[in-house]
Protein backbone atom coordinates (compact mmCIF):
# COMPACT_ATOMS: atom_id res chain seq x y z
CA UNK A 1 0.00 0.00 0.00
CA UNK A 2 1.35 3.43 -0.90
CA UNK A 3 2.45 5.61 1.99
CA UNK A 4 0.45 8.72 2.76
CA UNK A 5 2.65 11.41 1.27
CA UNK A 6 0.89 14.76 1.59
CA UNK A 7 -1.84 16.54 3.61
CA UNK A 8 -4.54 16.12 0.93
CA UNK A 9 -3.87 12.40 0.63
CA UNK A 10 -3.78 11.93 4.40
CA UNK A 11 -7.02 13.86 4.93
CA UNK A 12 -8.88 12.01 2.18
CA UNK A 13 -7.83 8.54 3.29
CA UNK A 14 -8.40 9.26 6.97
CA UNK A 15 -11.96 10.50 6.39
CA UNK A 16 -13.29 8.87 3.21
CA UNK A 17 -11.66 5.67 4.47
CA UNK A 18 -14.02 5.78 7.47
CA UNK A 19 -16.80 3.29 6.77
CA UNK A 20 -19.52 5.53 8.24
CA UNK A 21 -18.49 8.48 6.04
CA UNK A 22 -18.23 6.22 2.99
CA UNK A 23 -21.75 4.82 3.52
CA UNK A 24 -23.23 8.26 4.24
CA UNK A 25 -21.49 9.84 1.24
CA UNK A 26 -22.58 7.14 -1.22
CA UNK A 27 -26.15 7.15 0.11
CA UNK A 28 -26.48 10.92 -0.29
CA UNK A 29 -24.52 11.54 -3.49
CA UNK A 30 -24.95 8.60 -5.84
CA UNK A 31 -28.01 8.68 -8.13
CA UNK A 32 -30.91 7.10 -6.21
CA UNK A 33 -31.36 4.16 -8.60
CA UNK A 34 -27.63 3.37 -8.31
CA UNK A 35 -27.54 3.69 -4.51
CA UNK A 36 -30.59 1.39 -4.25
CA UNK A 37 -28.75 -1.33 -6.20
CA UNK A 38 -25.77 -1.25 -3.82
CA UNK A 39 -25.61 -3.08 -0.52
CA UNK A 40 -24.36 -0.11 1.50
CA UNK A 41 -24.72 -1.95 4.80
CA UNK A 42 -22.04 -4.45 3.88
CA UNK A 43 -19.20 -2.60 2.23
CA UNK A 44 -15.57 -3.21 3.07
CA UNK A 45 -12.44 -1.30 2.21
CA UNK A 46 -9.84 -2.94 -0.02
CA UNK A 47 -6.12 -2.46 0.55
CA UNK A 48 -3.82 -0.91 -1.99
CA UNK A 49 -3.77 1.95 -4.47
CA UNK A 50 -4.02 1.95 -8.24
CA UNK A 51 -2.74 5.47 -8.91
CA UNK A 52 0.32 5.69 -11.17
CA UNK A 53 3.49 6.70 -9.33
CA UNK A 54 3.80 9.93 -11.33
CA UNK A 55 0.38 11.11 -10.09
CA UNK A 56 0.64 10.09 -6.43
CA UNK A 57 1.27 13.67 -5.30
CA UNK A 58 -1.93 14.94 -6.94
CA UNK A 59 -4.29 11.95 -6.80
CA UNK A 60 -5.46 9.55 -4.07
CA UNK A 61 -7.83 6.62 -4.28
CA UNK A 62 -9.97 4.21 -2.31
CA UNK A 63 -11.64 0.99 -3.42
CA UNK A 64 -14.74 -0.32 -1.64
CA UNK A 65 -16.03 -3.87 -2.15
CA UNK A 66 -19.76 -4.61 -1.89
CA UNK A 67 -22.69 -6.33 -3.59
CA UNK A 68 -24.23 -4.56 -6.58
CA UNK A 69 -27.43 -6.17 -7.89
CA UNK A 70 -26.53 -9.19 -5.72
CA UNK A 71 -23.18 -9.69 -7.48
CA UNK A 72 -19.70 -8.76 -6.34
CA UNK A 73 -19.01 -5.16 -7.26
CA UNK A 74 -16.72 -2.26 -6.44
CA UNK A 75 -16.89 1.47 -5.88
CA UNK A 76 -13.70 3.25 -6.88
CA UNK A 77 -13.19 6.79 -5.57
CA UNK A 78 -10.45 8.90 -7.12
CA UNK A 79 -9.60 12.09 -5.23
CA UNK A 80 -8.21 14.86 -7.43
CA UNK A 81 -6.27 17.28 -5.25
CA UNK A 82 -4.67 19.31 -7.99
CA UNK A 83 -5.53 23.00 -7.74
CA UNK A 84 -6.78 22.77 -11.35
CA UNK A 85 -9.01 20.42 -13.32
CA UNK A 86 -7.24 17.87 -15.51
CA UNK A 87 -8.94 16.98 -18.81
CA UNK A 88 -6.96 13.73 -19.01
CA UNK A 89 -8.34 12.31 -15.76
CA UNK A 90 -10.88 10.34 -17.79
CA UNK A 91 -8.00 8.30 -19.27
CA UNK A 92 -6.16 7.93 -15.96
CA UNK A 93 -9.35 6.72 -14.27
CA UNK A 94 -9.96 4.14 -17.00
CA UNK A 95 -6.38 2.91 -16.62
CA UNK A 96 -6.90 2.43 -12.87
CA UNK A 97 -10.15 0.57 -13.52
CA UNK A 98 -8.33 -1.76 -15.91
CA UNK A 99 -5.80 -2.51 -13.16
CA UNK A 100 -8.68 -3.41 -10.83
CA UNK A 101 -10.30 -5.66 -13.44
CA UNK A 102 -7.02 -7.46 -14.09
CA UNK A 103 -6.72 -8.07 -10.35
CA UNK A 104 -10.36 -9.10 -9.77
CA UNK A 105 -10.83 -11.16 -12.96
CA UNK A 106 -12.65 -14.42 -12.18
CA UNK A 107 -10.88 -17.17 -14.19
CA UNK A 108 -13.55 -19.74 -13.40
CA UNK A 109 -16.49 -17.66 -14.63
CA UNK A 110 -14.47 -15.64 -17.13
CA UNK A 111 -16.15 -12.53 -15.72
CA UNK A 112 -15.15 -9.17 -14.28
CA UNK A 113 -17.07 -7.20 -11.61
CA UNK A 114 -18.86 -3.93 -12.15
CA UNK A 115 -16.96 -0.87 -10.97
CA UNK A 116 -18.72 2.42 -10.21
CA UNK A 117 -16.10 5.14 -10.81
CA UNK A 118 -16.29 8.36 -8.80
CA UNK A 119 -14.09 11.46 -8.95
CA UNK A 120 -14.01 13.83 -5.97
CA UNK A 121 -12.48 17.21 -6.78
CA UNK A 122 -11.91 20.41 -4.78
CA UNK A 123 -9.57 22.58 -6.87
CA UNK A 124 -9.72 26.30 -7.55
CA UNK A 125 -11.86 26.15 -10.71
CA UNK A 126 -15.21 24.50 -11.44
CA UNK A 127 -15.13 21.00 -12.98
CA UNK A 128 -16.77 21.53 -16.37
CA UNK A 129 -15.04 18.90 -18.49
CA UNK A 130 -16.34 15.78 -20.23
CA UNK A 131 -17.22 12.78 -18.05
CA UNK A 132 -18.24 10.36 -20.84
CA UNK A 133 -15.44 8.81 -22.89
CA UNK A 134 -17.40 8.35 -26.10
CA UNK A 135 -18.08 12.08 -26.33
CA UNK A 136 -14.34 12.70 -26.71
CA UNK A 137 -14.23 10.81 -30.01
CA UNK A 138 -13.94 13.39 -32.77
CA UNK A 139 -16.98 13.38 -35.06
CA UNK A 140 -18.80 10.81 -32.91
CA UNK A 141 -22.22 12.22 -33.85
CA UNK A 142 -21.61 11.44 -37.51
CA UNK A 143 -20.20 7.95 -36.99
CA UNK A 144 -22.56 5.20 -38.26
CA UNK A 145 -24.20 3.24 -35.43
CA UNK A 146 -22.56 0.04 -36.65
CA UNK A 147 -19.12 1.55 -36.11
CA UNK A 148 -19.78 2.69 -32.53
CA UNK A 149 -19.31 -0.87 -31.32
CA UNK A 150 -15.57 -0.36 -31.84
CA UNK A 151 -15.53 2.54 -29.40
CA UNK A 152 -15.07 1.83 -25.69
CA UNK A 153 -17.32 3.99 -23.56
CA UNK A 154 -17.79 4.64 -19.88
CA UNK A 155 -18.88 7.52 -17.68
CA UNK A 156 -17.79 8.53 -14.20
CA UNK A 157 -19.60 10.38 -11.44
CA UNK A 158 -18.03 13.74 -10.59
CA UNK A 159 -18.47 15.47 -7.25
CA UNK A 160 -17.12 18.99 -7.49
CA UNK A 161 -16.41 20.56 -4.11
CA UNK A 162 -14.35 23.47 -5.42
CA UNK A 163 -14.94 26.86 -3.72
CA UNK A 164 -16.94 28.22 -6.68
CA UNK A 165 -19.07 25.11 -7.13
CA UNK A 166 -22.72 25.40 -6.18
CA UNK A 167 -22.92 21.70 -5.32
CA UNK A 168 -25.20 21.09 -2.36
CA UNK A 169 -23.50 19.51 0.62
CA UNK A 170 -25.58 16.71 2.12
CA UNK A 171 -25.30 13.95 4.70
CA UNK A 172 -24.65 13.62 8.41
CA UNK A 173 -22.69 16.28 10.31
CA UNK A 174 -19.37 14.39 10.03
CA UNK A 175 -19.68 13.97 6.25
CA UNK A 176 -20.69 17.59 5.72
CA UNK A 177 -17.84 18.79 7.93
CA UNK A 178 -15.24 16.88 5.91
CA UNK A 179 -16.59 18.19 2.61
CA UNK A 180 -16.75 21.78 3.91
CA UNK A 181 -13.11 21.50 4.95
CA UNK A 182 -12.12 20.12 1.53
CA UNK A 183 -14.04 22.92 -0.20
CA UNK A 184 -12.29 25.56 1.92
CA UNK A 185 -8.76 24.29 1.25
CA UNK A 186 -8.53 26.29 -2.00
CA UNK A 187 -10.77 29.19 -0.92
CA UNK A 188 -8.97 32.49 -1.63
CA UNK A 189 -11.64 34.86 -0.28
CA UNK A 190 -10.97 35.34 3.46
CA UNK A 191 -14.51 36.42 4.30
CA UNK A 192 -15.98 33.31 2.65
CA UNK A 193 -13.35 31.12 4.33
CA UNK A 194 -14.14 32.32 7.86
CA UNK A 195 -17.87 32.05 7.15
CA UNK A 196 -17.27 28.44 6.10
CA UNK A 197 -15.10 27.88 9.16
CA UNK A 198 -17.95 29.00 11.40
CA UNK A 199 -20.13 26.37 9.73
CA UNK A 200 -17.39 23.78 10.36
CA UNK A 201 -17.51 24.56 14.07
CA UNK A 202 -21.33 24.27 14.05
CA UNK A 203 -21.14 20.89 12.31
CA UNK A 204 -18.52 19.64 14.79
CA UNK A 205 -20.83 20.59 17.65
CA UNK A 206 -23.65 18.59 16.03
CA UNK A 207 -21.66 15.34 16.09
CA UNK A 208 -23.10 12.95 18.67
CA UNK A 209 -19.79 11.40 19.74
CA UNK A 210 -18.02 14.32 21.48
CA UNK A 211 -14.69 12.50 21.79
CA UNK A 212 -14.68 11.76 18.07
CA UNK A 213 -15.81 15.34 17.37
CA UNK A 214 -12.69 16.70 19.08
CA UNK A 215 -10.50 14.24 17.21
CA UNK A 216 -12.05 15.08 13.84
CA UNK A 217 -11.91 18.83 14.52
CA UNK A 218 -8.18 18.57 15.26
CA UNK A 219 -7.60 16.60 12.04
CA UNK A 220 -9.55 19.20 10.03
CA UNK A 221 -7.72 22.12 11.62
CA UNK A 222 -4.30 20.54 11.01
CA UNK A 223 -5.25 19.90 7.40
CA UNK A 224 -6.26 23.53 6.84
CA UNK A 225 -3.10 24.83 8.53
CA UNK A 226 -1.00 22.48 6.38
CA UNK A 227 -2.64 23.47 3.10
CA UNK A 228 -3.36 27.19 3.54
CA UNK A 229 -0.74 29.85 4.23
CA UNK A 230 -3.18 32.75 4.73
CA UNK A 231 -4.93 31.49 7.89
CA UNK A 232 -4.92 33.68 11.00
CA UNK A 233 -5.12 31.51 14.12
CA UNK A 234 -6.45 34.39 16.24
CA UNK A 235 -9.30 34.99 13.78
CA UNK A 236 -10.16 31.29 13.75
CA UNK A 237 -10.21 31.29 17.55
CA UNK A 238 -12.52 34.31 17.55
CA UNK A 239 -14.91 32.73 15.03
CA UNK A 240 -14.90 29.41 16.89
CA UNK A 241 -15.62 31.01 20.27
CA UNK A 242 -18.80 32.57 18.85
CA UNK A 243 -20.12 29.01 18.58
CA UNK A 244 -18.17 27.27 21.34
CA UNK A 245 -15.67 28.62 23.89
CA UNK A 246 -14.33 25.10 24.31
CA UNK A 247 -13.71 24.79 20.56
CA UNK A 248 -11.91 28.14 20.48
CA UNK A 249 -9.60 27.07 23.29
CA UNK A 250 -8.95 23.80 21.48
CA UNK A 251 -7.78 25.76 18.42
CA UNK A 252 -5.07 27.52 20.42
CA UNK A 253 -4.02 24.23 22.00
CA UNK A 254 -3.72 22.58 18.58
CA UNK A 255 -1.86 25.58 17.14
CA UNK A 256 0.68 25.44 19.98
CA UNK A 257 1.15 21.71 19.42
CA UNK A 258 1.79 22.33 15.71
CA UNK A 259 4.31 25.06 16.53
CA UNK A 260 6.19 22.66 18.79
CA UNK A 261 6.12 20.00 16.07
CA UNK A 262 7.44 22.58 13.61
CA UNK A 263 10.39 23.35 15.89
CA UNK A 264 11.07 19.64 16.37
CA UNK A 265 10.98 19.03 12.61
CA UNK A 266 13.29 21.98 12.08
CA UNK A 267 15.81 20.55 14.54
CA UNK A 268 15.60 17.07 12.97
CA UNK A 269 15.91 18.54 9.50
CA UNK A 270 18.86 20.58 10.70
CA UNK A 271 20.69 17.57 12.10
CA UNK A 272 20.32 15.86 8.73
CA UNK A 273 21.74 18.85 6.86
CA UNK A 274 24.79 19.42 9.07
CA UNK A 275 25.66 21.68 11.99
CA UNK A 276 25.50 25.18 10.45
CA UNK A 277 22.59 24.43 8.14
CA UNK A 278 20.86 22.74 11.06
CA UNK A 279 21.29 25.79 13.28
CA UNK A 280 19.80 27.97 10.53
CA UNK A 281 16.68 25.78 10.17
CA UNK A 282 16.28 25.59 13.95
CA UNK A 283 16.62 29.36 14.24
CA UNK A 284 14.03 29.95 11.49
CA UNK A 285 11.50 27.67 13.22
CA UNK A 286 12.10 29.33 16.59
CA UNK A 287 11.70 32.79 15.06
CA UNK A 288 8.46 31.68 13.35
CA UNK A 289 7.07 30.87 16.78
CA UNK A 290 8.31 34.19 18.18
CA UNK A 291 7.30 36.53 15.35
CA UNK A 292 4.66 34.60 13.39
CA UNK A 293 3.89 36.17 10.00
CA UNK A 294 6.31 39.05 10.67
CA UNK A 295 9.11 36.65 9.86
CA UNK A 296 8.85 37.07 6.09
CA UNK A 297 10.13 34.69 3.41
CA UNK A 298 12.75 37.33 2.61
CA UNK A 299 14.08 37.22 6.20
CA UNK A 300 14.09 33.41 6.12
CA UNK A 301 16.27 33.46 3.00
CA UNK A 302 18.64 35.97 4.58
CA UNK A 303 19.05 33.65 7.57
CA UNK A 304 19.82 30.71 5.27
CA UNK A 305 22.50 32.79 3.49
CA UNK A 306 23.93 34.32 6.68
CA UNK A 307 27.48 33.63 7.86
CA UNK A 308 28.26 31.41 10.83
CA UNK A 309 29.21 34.52 12.83
CA UNK A 310 25.80 36.13 12.28
CA UNK A 311 23.96 32.89 13.11
CA UNK A 312 25.88 32.52 16.38
CA UNK A 313 25.07 36.13 17.27
CA UNK A 314 21.36 35.59 16.60
CA UNK A 315 21.29 32.38 18.66
CA UNK A 316 23.01 34.11 21.60
CA UNK A 317 20.56 37.06 21.55
CA UNK A 318 17.45 35.05 20.60
CA UNK A 319 15.33 35.75 23.69
CA UNK A 320 15.88 39.52 23.86
CA UNK A 321 16.33 40.36 20.17
CA UNK A 322 13.69 42.57 18.54
CA UNK A 323 12.51 42.26 14.95
CA UNK A 324 14.33 45.50 14.02
CA UNK A 325 17.56 44.20 15.56
CA UNK A 326 17.14 40.94 13.65
CA UNK A 327 16.83 42.88 10.37
CA UNK A 328 19.88 44.98 11.27
CA UNK A 329 22.09 41.95 11.94
CA UNK A 330 21.00 40.30 8.68
CA UNK A 331 21.89 43.33 6.52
Amino acid sequence: MNEINNPHDAFFKRNFGDIEIAKDFLKNYLPKNVAQAIDLEHIEKENGSYVDEEFQNVQSDLLWKTKINNNEGYIYILFEHKSYKDKKVIFQLLKYMLKIWEEKYDKTKNKIPIIIPIVVYHGETIWNIETNLINLIEGVKDIPEGMKRYIPSYEYEIYDFSPKSKAKIAGEAYTRLVIEVMRSAFEKDKERFYKAFKLMVELTNKMQDKEKADEVFEICLKYLLDTKDDIEIEEMEKVAKEESVERGELIMSIAEKLREEGIKKGIEKGIEKGKLEGEKETLINLLKVKYGKDLTKELEEKIRKASEEKINKLMEKFFEITLDELKEILK
